[in-house]
């Protein structure tokens, strides 16, 4: 099925497997209309890979939330992303707030190399806190364990392998880069 929105269209096949935002790896599992208000809306029904009890309803009139599914990525990207881990820059974000405001922007905005900096910030950082015997706070936990979702049930429906096997699957290809 062809979606156009506003002069642009997407192309979404039942069964298309497909990222969105926050909500990590879904499939596309259908189409619908409701009567919203009067109007007939119609929406693009997905179905999280790893969750298949919920079901995400997303409205085809609404580009900011039509934008947010993409297409899962290649091998190469993931190559790519590992690849890329060492060179990131992990400048630790010191005010509560702002580095609060820059993960949720960072997983809304679901940008997979922005993700992997995040993730790759909060390891750093938890690893220098256990180290000099302080401890990891609970919201940057929170927010590292979305992030991984986000990343890791991708990486693991692309390469074909569990979401927990994800972090061996890294490691092994960065010792590689060593």
């Amino acid at each position: 099925m062809t979606i156009f929105l506003k002069g642009r269209f997407k192309m979404y096949n039942i069964g298309d497997v497909v990222t969105y935002a926050a909500s990590g790896v879904c499939r596309v599992s259908g189409y619908t209309e409701n009567k919203v208000k009067g109007k007939i809306k119609k929406y693009v029904v997905l179905t999280p890979v790893y969750d298949t009890n919920s079901t995400i309803y997303v409205p085809q009139d609404n580009e900011v939330l039509m934008d947010r599914i993409k297409n899962v990525i290649s091998k190469e990207d993931i190559d790519t992303l590992i690849r890329s881990m060492p060179d990131i820059d992990c400048t630790w974000i010191e005010n509560d707030s702002q580095r609060a405001e820059y993960f949720k922007t960072t997983l809304k905005s679901g940008d997979r190399e922005a993700i992997m900096r995040m993730v790759r910030i909060l390891y750093v950082h938890r690893r220098s806190q256990i180290e000099s015997g302080k401890k990891f706070h609970s919201s940057d936990e929170r927010y590292l364990k979305e992030a991984e979702h986000i990343l890791f049930d991708e990486f693991a429906v692309v390469l074909g392998i569990e979401p927990e096997q994800v972090v061996d699957f890294i490691t092994e290809r960065l010792e590689k880069i060593s």
